[in-house]
């Protein structure tokens, strides 16, 4: 996109989701335009390097990032913490909804910007705390996460394979951030041996914990996994804290998401929940 189209998209964002901006990099430029620290020169990535400190720069201004703008061809970026913004960034199509649906969760309408790879998902910050670049029980998942202390490349910018980041449907409004993505993000990436039992903790909790571990196991392990987070559902089932239907589909969903074929899914969650007595 041109620098006028940039100049006028600007102020929208700042109104639109009170986005605090700053100038980056543009792939249309000779060399990149970021502010690089001596010895550190551009990695060759171009069309997302800051041009300055990016967290002293960013503004809500439209007359500020206007005269940032005058100085020639740039991208924008928007300043998470500022804005009161968290960004799921997937560098996969469908990946943040894969993860969503492999815990029986659903991501919500919301303010979204589909990018190079796949789509920045926008939410304001949960109120009285401010959630920051920890991808938590996602780490793996082909997903980032920018928050409080990271920015994101804006909408109308241009990556370098030319693709323009555009949002989905401008008209949507950024939703609230979900409880169960702010619990996905506080919790730790687990990666369990199969034989350990996680006693500790909610029911929630270990659950995700074993479907964490599926969606992270290597090829070639997937299925032994699997069955091994279906034997730890099982446990919970046979404890009455949680519904054998609930466990098969949660863990079939888990098991789809991680690459295995149906069939294969199927058949190694029945097997893990054989037996179960509740």
């Amino acid at each position: 996109m041109s620098r006028p189209g940039i100049e006028a998209v600007a102020p929208w964002l700042q109104r639109r989701l009170g986005a605090y901006l700053f100038t980056v990099d543009h792939p249309g430029l000779a060399e990149c335009a970021g502010a690089h620290r001596p010895g550190l020169p551009c990695d060759g990535s171009r069309g997302k390097h800051p041009c300055g400190k990016w967290s002293r720069d960013s503004t809500s201004d439209p007359g500020l990032i206007r005269a940032q703008l005058s100085r020639g061809l740039r991208n924008l970026g928007i300043d998470c913490g500022k804005s009161g913004l968290l960004v799921v960034d997937e560098d996969r199509p469908g990946a943040f909804a894969a993860f969503a649906a492999s815990i029986g969760e659903t991501v919500p309408l919301t303010f979204t910007v589909v990018t190079s790879k796949g789509a920045h998902s926008y939410f304001r910050q949960p109120e009285g705390e401010a959630l920051g670049n920890s991808r938590g029980a996602m780490a793996g998942q082909d997903i980032d996460v920018r928050g409080a202390g990271g920015f994101v490349v804006a909408p109308a910018s241009v990556h370098q394979s030319g693709i323009v980041y555009t949002p989905v449907d401008p008209a949507v409004a950024v939703a609230p951030t979900p409880d169960w993505l702010a619990s996905v993000l506080h919790s730790p990436r687990l990666t369990p041996q199969p034989g350990t039992v996680r006693g500790a903790g909610s029911v929630n909790g270990r659950l995700r914990g074993v479907v964490a571990a599926v969606l992270d196991a290597r090829e070639g392990t997937r299925n032994d996994v699997l069955f091994w987070a279906t034997k730890r559902a099982a446990e919970m089932v046979d404890a009455g804290q949680l519904d054998q239907v609930d466990a098969a589909g949660i863990l079939t969903r888990a098991g789809e998401a991680a690459g295995l074929g149906p069939a294969e899914v199927a058949a190694t969650v029945a097997s893990g929940l054989r037996g179960v007595t509740a």
